[in-house]
């Protein structure tokens, strides 16, 4: 349980603070900072954050390199929740088991070539991977999956979830293999990605036929969304494959750019925040949740800040669901 105040007397014990959202330093949910990864053993963490202020693979607007500083102010409005988080809609309470939640700060990255900055992710994911912990990132654009599933490997086989108004499929943009438009192209290409559900695809110009008819022949499921609003989550839900473990890629321009316009390049007619939310709650039920990003919040293009804070809650929706099946197992949760 997380040492800060939680109703008792605050004056009992001055080594309880309120810790209010808009006090210390902004980590995510204002959760205990260790940027010295060598040190991470020490806490046995059971979620740890990554930012990956990356965006040099943009194609349309850039500034998604500044989504992990705002998603984590964001996340500070739900500091308490690391005493406990009850769900009335789910009936359940989240992180009140004592889980441990670290933010890693940022990895390193060059402001002109994506090489190293991929390296740097890629070695700080494995290394959280090696002490037991979820890797959780902020990005950064969508090329931030690409060194993470790299780092996951080789293991027990994954199925991919990606939340995306775009196929991301190009093998080639530019001539960069590694951008914001091809990381579904690039997980495909690793023998422990064995399977592919790619959610809320939609809008003029995503890919070309080809690339679609790529996704399909490899065995990527395509949901376009407006399959999510026809058919109901369930359904959409129903078609995730079993597997070993799963890993949750979240393109913010999955969401409708009326709830998210804070993003690169907005679609009209995405998904609402609970449609996703209950995505990511099938995928925690059905398996481990090997890791999770959320990428594409750029920040200058939403005054309000709702995109980060969409951001933000999603990924705690993610840590919940999670820990919760870990410590549960069958015990899954029952909506309302």
């Amino acid at each position: 349980m997380d040492e800060r105040y939680c109703g008792e007397s605050f004056s009992a014990n001055p080594e309880k603070r309120f810790d209010l959202p808009f006090t210390g330093i902004a980590s995510f949910m204002k959760a205990r900072i260790c940027p010295a990864l060598d040190e991470l053993s020490k806490l046995k963490p059971d979620v740890a954050i990554l930012g990956f202020p990356y965006d040099l693979g943009t194609s349309a607007r850039s500034g998604a390199r500044m989504g992990p500083r705002a998603v984590r102010e964001a996340s500070t409005v739900y500091a308490d929740g690391l005493c406990g988080l009850y769900d009335p809609v789910l009936d359940a309470t989240f992180l009140d088991k004592g889980q441990v939640i670290v933010d890693c700060g940022d990895v390193d990255v060059s402001p002109c070539e994506s090489g190293q900055s991929f390296a740097n992710l890629q070695e700080a994911v494995g290394r959280i991977v090696d002490v037991g912990a979820i890797p959780m990132v902020i990005g950064g654009d969508h090329a931030t999956p690409i060194p993470i599933l790299r780092a996951l490997g080789p293991g027990e086989d994954l199925c991919v979830v990606q939340i995306d108004a775009h196929l991301d499929w190009t093998d080639s943009y530019g001539g960069l293999k590694e951008s914001h438009s091809s990381p579904m192209r690039r997980a495909s290409e690793l023998p422990w990605v064995a399977s592919m559900v790619q959610i809320g695809l939609r809008g003029l110009g995503s890919s070309g036929p080809q690339a679609f008819q790529d996704a399909r022949d490899w065995g990527s499921i395509l949901v376009p969304a407006p399959e999510v609003r026809s058919q109901g989550v369930e359904a959409v839900c129903a078609k995730i494959p079993d597997a070993p473990r799963y890993y949750v890629t979240v393109d913010i321009d999955g969401l409708d750019p009326s709830l998210c316009p804070g993003t690169g390049s907005p679609q009209p007619g995405g998904l609402l925040y609970e449609e996703v939310r209950e995505i990511i709650r099938a995928v925690c039920e059905k398996g481990p949740l090997a890791g999770f990003d959320v990428c594409e919040v750029a920040p200058p293009y939403d005054w309000a800040n709702q995109t980060s804070l969409y951001a933000a809650h999603l990924m705690l929706d993610a840590i919940c669901f999670a820990t919760f099946e870990k410590e549960n197992g069958s015990n899954h949760l029952t909506k309302l």
